[in-house]
């Protein structure tokens, strides 16, 4: 609603005006009204109304005296002058002094409202220039503030951030290929408040200096931001000292670095970034329990080892790069491991592979979980190598334990920690028949017997020996035996008979 206050020295008029048309409707709403134009200009000096409504003969200031006085104070109200003199003079004075309209009495109600209309439109387009210039105006000093907290450009003016007494520095972050920068912004508005807020964003992240931020303001947008999904907050310490600014955003960035040591930390606060007591282990002795456990093949060890080298980093003040450059370390060492008890190369096309995998995973974790597979393949190396384990026979064992389940090579594949192809070849070559078919004689062989004994139904059987399809294990008797499943159980109680 816009304001607005009435002026003229005849109380009929200023009461007629109140219900002449629906002010309500038109957006307005009548805040005061007085009989002179001194009792005017003081309720406009403090009420500030967008909008004043004044008669010209008033006795002590004049309509037209008050409006001038009123622009003289810089006060910013909108006027509309009533005379019940049709005077040129008087109109003309009424426009040169800024007043939007001059209207005779007795007043036309269509026309007051006509009037209004324009004056509302033209009070919204005034308010939108306003704040699309104030938007620049802080868009502006927003790019010069934070190119001096991140370049330490020496042409920003320092004092005009005295009237702040704090400072913090936050970076917003999504884990997701696409984050709504607009919603974050408005988020943080909510929490914080536009007056001490200024942010930049490069349009992946966000970064917000706030201002005289009070504790619980802290507490809230902690809070707030662990309840949004696939967000990551950075924190950093406060500063009284605006000179300060770049050294916050050096913290900022180290908590970048954090994120990939710690990518299930949603809030990274800058007290991550103190040094921390040395962990008990270096990197050189959990290297040794690791090659113990891959030579053991031992793949709980494997991945026990590994959390420990998770807890390593995390407890270090490591950057990424050091990080990254230990995972190197211990992958190579490995390597070389590997080789020299295998007295065979692995192959250089195949240890860069998983270099450049190393260096490229956004995560510890997801470091961690890649080279958790790349051991077990090191310690199945060993294994087959020194155990002289027969494969086929276990898969054959397997088989005739498990024959009602769903087995396949893939399955296969995953409970020995082979490679399905290598099975496949494998198993083919030791048996002459594929591991499909040695499975169809198993489950056959098995219908036999149940057939045999008479007492089940024949899809029953079918379930039993692990054919979900009947016809499918119709065709597979019937082509292994030269007789249908029904066909076998009939010829063997005739024969019990």
């Amino acid at each position: 609603m816009y304001t607005v206050v009435l002026v003229d020295d005849e109380p009929i008029v200023r009461e007629g005006m109140a219900y002449i048309i629906d002010w309500k409707k038109e957006g307005f709403q009548i805040i005061d009204s007085v009989d002179n134009g001194v009792s005017g200009l003081d309720v406009i000096e403090e009420k500030k109304p967008d909008l004043v409504i004044t008669d010209i003969r008033m006795p002590g200031l004049n309509g037209l005296e008050m409006v001038e006085a009123a622009k003289k104070r810089q006060l910013h109200s909108k006027f509309i002058v009533l005379s019940g003199y049709s005077d040129f003079e008087y109109a003309q004075k009424s426009v040169s002094l800024g007043a939007l309209h001059y209207l005779l009495k007795p007043i036309d109600d269509v026309q007051l409202t006509e009037i209004l209309r324009k004056i509302k439109s033209q009070i919204e387009e005034e308010q939108t220039r306003k704040t699309e210039r104030t938007h620049v105006e802080k868009y502006l000093f927003a790019n010069q503030l934070f190119s001096y907290i991140m370049y330490r450009e020496k042409a920003f003016d320092l004092s005009l951030l005295n009237q702040y007494q704090t400072f913090r520095l936050m970076k917003i972050s999504s884990s997701e290929t696409r984050v709504d920068l607009q919603v974050l912004l408005d988020f943080e508005k909510t929490l914080i408040g536009e007056k001490h807020f200024y942010t930049y964003t490069d349009g992946r992240t966000i970064l917000l200096l706030i201002c005289n931020e009070e504790q619980h303001q802290f507490e809230r947008v902690v809070r707030r931001f662990s309840e949004v999904e696939s967000v990551q907050l950075k924190i950093s310490s406060v500063t009284e000292k605006s000179e300060e600014l770049p050294v916050l955003y050096d913290e900022i960035r180290g908590l970048d670095n954090l994120s990939y040591i710690f990518p299930n930390e949603q809030i990274l606060l800058s007290s991550l970034l103190k040094k921390k007591a040395a962990y008990p282990l270096s990197v050189n002795q959990l290297l040794t329990k690791l090659k113990k456990a891959i030579k053991d093949n031992n793949k709980k060890q494997i991945e026990s080892v590994l959390d420990e080298c998770v807890a390593f980093f995390q407890h270090s003040n490591k950057s990424v790069e050091e990080v990254k450059r230990d995972w190197s370390y211990i992958f190579i060492e490995c390597v070389e491991f590997l080789e020299e008890s295998m007295h065979k190369p692995v192959k250089e096309i195949e240890k860069d592979k998983i270099l450049s995998i190393i260096w490229k995973e956004s995560s510890i974790d997801q470091t961690a979980h890649f080279l958790k597979f790349t051991f077990y393949d090191f310690g199945r190396f060993f294994y087959e190598a020194f155990e002289k384990q027969d494969i086929v026979e276990e898969i054959k064992r397997h088989t005739r334990k498990n024959y009602h389940l769903n087995l396949n090579l893939k399955e296969l594949a995953q409970h020995f920690n082979y490679s399905q192809s290598y099975l496949g070849k494998k198993f083919k070559a030791d048996m002459k028949v594929s591991y499909h078919d040695y499975l169809d004689t198993i489950r056959l062989n098995k219908a036999k017997q149940f057939l045999e004994e008479g007492s089940l139904y024949v899809y029953e059987i079918a379930k039993m020996v692990g054919y979900s399809n009947y016809d499918y294990f119709h065709k597979k008797f019937k082509k292994q035996f030269g007789v249908s499943p029904k066909g076998y159980q009939k010829d063997q109680q005739e024969e019990v008979e």
